[in-house]
């Protein structure tokens, strides 16, 4: 090697290796300060494209599984209030056949028909009062004039993600089909419901009042066909439930695997950064002890002089 006092070519080599090592060093320690495999895009291209993707579908993800959430407690409040309406319904039942019976006289049917009264007035309270965040659901408003209840189930539009259905759940049917003004136990004004009435028939307080046997019969087919009714729209939402359930499930699944996928590739290996910082340390004193040697070497040449 030519001993050059102008050019030092030694010490730039020092130079260089020091500041190779000052920088990986400074970049081990960032990881491992951040805990953050990747800090700026010039860390990994390609990695932070692929984790910014995933980032996007697991915050979408865990929205949706809020939505499903809210759509299960929405359709848990419906089908309390259709359980009561139900179990209204079936003693109203109940006291019909209990009526039909000739045995009875005028004065014990008219009895009947004031519990039968005061039931389904109670079924028009429960209709008129089951909301879900400032939305009445069993008195027919709900879903009039073809508005859809949309639950939004994945983390993409169907527009973004044709080829995938899943991302959007229709649940308008079970609630088109629940509310009261279907069960042709009551009136209505066209989609709306007005309330259940009894029978001019069946009702005591009503000038045609005329409890016969054949009244409370006629009556109490279409309080039947009522209970069927409402079981077979809670049978509907039950359907929906589950449906959303597994959704919930799976969207669960599919946050963990996301999040690990993302760990993999933004997320500092600890023994890694670690085993390289210590790596850079050395070699930044190495490299630090032979710039001060390289820089001794011009000095030789004054004991060749």
């Amino acid at each position: 090697m030519a001993i050059s006092v102008n050019t030092n070519v030694p010490s730039l080599i020092a130079q260089n290796s020091l500041n190779r090592s000052l920088s990986a060093m400074e970049k081990a320690m960032q990881q491992l300060t951040t805990g953050k495999r990747i800090n700026n895009a010039g860390d990994d291209a390609a990695g932070l494209v692929i984790s910014e993707n995933m980032r996007v579908q697991i915050n979408g993800s865990n929205k949706a599984m809020d939505n499903v959430q809210d759509a299960q407690n929405f359709a848990a409040v419906a089908e309390g209030g259709m359980i009561t309406i139900g179990d209204h319904l079936q003693r109203i039942n109940e006291l019909l056949i209990q009526g039909a019976n000739d045995t009875n006289s005028v004065e014990s049917r008219q009895a009947i028909l004031v519990e039968v009264k005061q039931r389904l007035e109670d079924i028009n309270v429960i209709a008129q009062s089951t909301q879900f965040n400032g939305r009445t659901m069993l008195d027919g408003t709900f879903g009039d004039a073809g508005e859809s209840f949309i639950v939004q189930i994945g983390p993409y539009s169907d527009t973004q993600n044709a080829d995938n259905p899943l991302n959007t759940l229709d649940i308008s049917g079970a609630f088109t089909d629940c509310h009261l003004s279907t069960l042709g136990i009551g009136t209505t004004t066209g989609a709306a419901y007005d309330g259940i009435i009894l029978p001019a028939e069946l009702d005591p307080d009503d000038p045609a009042f005329d409890p016969t046997g054949d009244n409370f019969r006629l009556y109490m087919d279409t309080v039947q066909a009522a209970i069927t009714e409402v079981t077979e729209a809670r049978g509907l939402l039950g359907g929906y439930l589950n449906r959303m359930t597994s959704t919930y499930d799976n969207l669960t699944i599919t946050v963990e695997n996301m999040t690990t996928a993302k760990s993999r590739i933004t997320d500092t290996d600890v023994a890694e950064a670690s085993s390289e910082m210590i790596k850079q340390q050395i070699l930044e004193q190495v490299s630090g002890s032979m710039l001060t040697q390289a820089n001794q070497l011009p000095s030789l040449a004054l004991s060749l002089i």
